[in-house]
């Protein structure tokens, strides 16, 4: 199967909808958002969002199968960093490289703004651990009870790939 990755723009709010609910409602111990709070959002607002983030869409079968997000840290001291934000791709599209395809579109885009990128990843994804760390991500640290889904608390590995030493 064939995979197209690339930056989603305002005009692709409904795919960025369809997949934003679909990665919450698969996976919800894996995002900060809740699927309850997301889908009352109006369509605009995920038009909007593309418009002011960098978001990469994989498409497979002309349908949005994946999605990865990446932003530039702001701040005077901390504009060297970037974060990767909601890497989610369709339980039948897994196994097939299409998060590190989705990856190596965001480390490129942060290659020419930063000079390392953050993530965090839930303690037990271990498929994702395992991708970020081919990618040469490093845990450089755990938060303890980072999510809480319900009456569990999820600790998150926070990870670091350094652009430029």
């Amino acid at each position: 199967m064939s995979v197209i990755i690339r930056r989603l723009g305002p005009a692709d709010g409904d795919d960025y909808r369809t997949i934003r609910l679909a990665a919450l409602a698969t996976a919800p111990e894996a995002f900060g958002s809740t699927y309850a709070t997301e889908v009352v959002r109006p369509a605009a607002a995920f038009a909007e969002r593309l418009s002011q983030a960098v978001v990469f869409g994989a498409y497979g079968d002309g349908q949005i199968v994946g999605m990865a997000g990446y932003r530039r840290h702001d701040g005077l001291k901390d504009q060297h960093k970037g974060s990767v934000w909601g890497v989610y791709v369709e339980p039948r599209w897994r196994g097939q490289g299409v998060a590190g395809a989705l990856m190596e579109a965001v480390i490129e885009v942060a290659r020419g703004e930063v000079e390392q990128l953050l993530l965090a990843v839930v303690q037990g994804n271990d498929g994702a651990l395992a991708l970020y760390r081919r990618l040469g991500f490093e845990v450089y640290g755990v938060e303890p009870r980072a999510l809480k889904n319900g009456n569990t608390y999820l600790d998150e590995a926070l990870m670091v790939l350094f652009l430029k030493r």
